[in-house]
């Protein structure tokens, strides 16, 4: 797991102060400097995903009442297969969407091929995986899921053409169906057939305009042609449907930068910062908005903290009425988020109380209700804890245990036998290998959901840990009564947990909770078909190959640009190298907790190495050159790749 907390969010302030024209005068060399920078960051900008905003996707689909996410999975995690009776060609989370009313009913053999299907390709084995999509195509010749999923497993191997073919057949099986059209159109976006990949997602917000990945992926097509004003437009709708989506604001800002418009863009950037600083408070941002006299490095607990919306609401101040028209049109069109819902504070806590019951009944010893901040912040005084999972008598003891994020666990076997504990929950890959009597081996839990635990050597042990989000969180009585007494009156996510529940029971219960000092009361009364002794498991199936073949790419071409002279470029590609992809795309975790956090270090260290040379810092920076820093790009590549190897082994038991 990450050393670093990489998930806390800090909310800095967005400042209302105006330029004098002495200041203007001042940075106005520096703006074109932003320009430059700007245009150069834009360059990669579309080939960044989203990221993981909403960290257990599968659990955070939308309410239609709540309207806000998860990425990934969030990150919307358009290449993430999971398990379930009813597989879905994608796990996209279309929030602001209505469920859909024709559900189709597949034959028991084609659920098998498509689920089996589906297996391979979290193995990598897509030729096998191909097979499979088509006898589930030839028992249900008519289905549009089938093919949609066909598709989605040859885009993923970059097959295009065969993907193209699929999903037209899906299309035209079910041409009003929003997520095939999306589907679709990422998979022309990655193919860079742009122009088709602009019809196709204007199509998905046609069929569904409240989908606020949708407009998104529309603003990012439109940019990759240039076309900065639709780019804006589009996104504009984005931070509007969706104002706690940080890349919204943030690609909204770059595009702005590029239009010249920098102070209609800084409260993008500022908005972007406050909903994730780790991920966007970034040097070029940072530098612009300290041009503009808008940067404050205040700490966290003297700044003056805002809701998203109000963000947007400030950032109208400064947009040109064209853009203010477009916000109002996105109003319009029936975001449901109450842009003064808590906003009159009478108390700075609140008392909370309610019941949770699960069909009918109570919910059992090991329910959970939590309240999340919206803004993904530490709520005051939250702690982390420090809890060990003993094996003893072939089971997990406890069997199922709840941790605030941020938190360690110790395994313990007290057992004679070999354990080895692995978990493939969705953001939470593991694999401790074996473990002989009396071993302990530790975790660190940056990453907020469900797991599930079990042991490669002993196919009967099960267990759970709930790794609870920021904020706050509580257990049920026996009735199922629950209270939160004095929690700090700000937006929060009501949300429910327990082992035996289905991803979709608590999807359909989440509820928003903008608390301003009245007591409020939240009761849940879930239905669900599970039997209390089951547990739902949850796949993430990253490809890590995939991100060093990025970690890889990005470096020789840092290199090529360092050669060349572009200094500011070479730079940025050798630190996405080691922070949006070794980082940020969990291989780092994936390897500190499979193995150590010293190996995990080691590597990231030889990737740090090679940026610092990059970047002039260090005495080898001066008698480095291209070839000498090829070699050492190769060297760390090939250990990444052998232990990635090795970490699949470990992954796939």
């Amino acid at each position: 797991m990450k050393n670093k907390n990489r998930k806390q969010k800090d909310t800095p302030p967005i400042s209302d102060l105006k330029l004098t024209v002495v200041g203007k005068k001042i940075i106005q060399p520096i703006f074109w400097t932003i320009v430059v920078v700007v245009g150069l960051w834009s360059l990669m900008h579309f080939s960044t995903p989203e990221k993981k905003l909403e960290p257990y996707t599968q659990f955070k689909k939308q309410s239609t009442a709540f309207k806000s996410n998860d990425d990934e999975k969030v990150k919307p995690e358009l290449e993430r297969f999971t398990q379930s009776k009813q597989p879905k060609f994608s796990n996209i989370s279309s929030q602001n969407s209505e469920p859909k009313s024709n559900s189709y009913q597949l034959p028991r053999k084609t659920l098998e091929h498509i689920q089996k299907g589906m297996h391979l390709i979290e193995e990598g084995k897509f030729n096998s995986a191909d097979i499979e999509f088509k006898k589930a195509a030839e028992i249900s010749p008519d289905s549009p899921e089938v093919f949609a999923l066909w598709g989605t497993a040859l885009r993923v191997q970059k097959k295009y053409k065969g993907a193209n073919r699929h999903f037209a057949k899906a299309m035209k099986l079910a041409p009003n169906d929003a997520e095939i059209a999306f589907n679709w159109g990422v998979s022309r976006f990655r193919e860079e057939a742009t122009d088709e990949a602009i019809k196709l997602f204007l199509t998905t917000v046609k069929l569904n305009p409240s989908y606020h990945m949708g407009w998104y992926y529309l603003g990012k097509a439109y940019g990759q042609v240039n076309n900065l004003d639709e780019e804006i437009k589009c996104l504009l709708k984005v931070t509007r449907l969706r104002p706690d989506f940080g890349w919204g604001h943030f690609d909204l800002a770059i595009a702005l930068s590029l239009k010249k418009k920098f102070e209609e863009a800084a409260p993008y950037f500022e908005q972007a910062i406050a909903i994730d600083k780790k991920q966007f408070e970034k040097p070029f941002v940072v530098q612009f908005l300290t041009a503009l006299g808008r940067y404050s490095p205040t700490p966290q607990k003297n700044r003056e903290k805002k809701k998203p919306e109000q963000a947007v609401q400030d950032a109208k101040k400064n947009i040109t009425p064209l853009e203010h028209s477009e916000l109002k049109e996105a109003k319009d069109e029936g975001s449901d988020h109450k842009m003064d819902e808590g906003s009159k504070m009478k108390k700075a806590t609140t008392n909370v109380k309610g019941t949770m019951l699960i069909n009918g009944k109570s919910p059992g010893p090991n329910a959970l209700i939590f309240l999340e901040t919206k803004t993904k912040m530490k709520a005051p005084n939250q702690k982390i804890l420090k809890v060990t999972i003993d094996q003893n008598d072939l089971q997990f003891s406890p069997k199922h245990t709840i941790v605030p994020v941020g938190s360690t666990v110790d395994f313990s076997n007290q057992d004679v036998e070999v354990h080895n504990i692995y978990s493939k929950s969705l953001n939470n890959q593991f694999n401790l290998g074996a473990m002989s009597s009396g071993m302990v081996k530790t975790i660190s839990l940056l990453q907020p959901g469900p797991i599930v635990l079990r042991c490669n050597l002993h196919k009967d042990m099960v267990g759970t840990i709930f790794v609870v989000p920021n904020g706050y969180y509580t257990q049920p009585d026996k009735q199922g009564n629950f209270k939160f007494k004095e929690v700090k009156s700000s937006g929060y996510i009501i949300q429910t947990w327990a082992p035996h529940l289905a991803p979709d029971n608590v999807e359909t219960n989440l509820k928003t909770a903008d608390l301003n000092g009245e007591d409020q009361t939240f009761n849940f009364d879930i239905q669900t078909a599970s039997l209390p002794e089951e547990i739902h498991d949850m796949i993430d199936s990253v490809d890590y190959n995939a991100l060093v073949d990025n970690i890889d790419s990005e470096l020789k071409q840092a290199i090529k640009d360092w050669e060349n002279g572009k200094k500011y470029v070479s730079r940025k590609r050798a630190l996405m190298a080691v922070t949006k992809y070794y980082d940020g795309g969990g291989l780092k975790g994936a390897l500190a907790k499979s193995f150590s956090e010293k190996r995990s270090q080691g590597l990231e260290d030889k990737l740090d190495d090679i940026r610092k040379v990059i970047s002039g810092i260090g005495k080898n920076s001066k008698s480095a050159t291209g070839d000498s820093l090829r070699q050492q790009v190769a060297f760390a590549v090939s250990q990444l790749r052998n232990n990635v190897q090795e970490l699949e082994a470990r992954l796939n038991p």
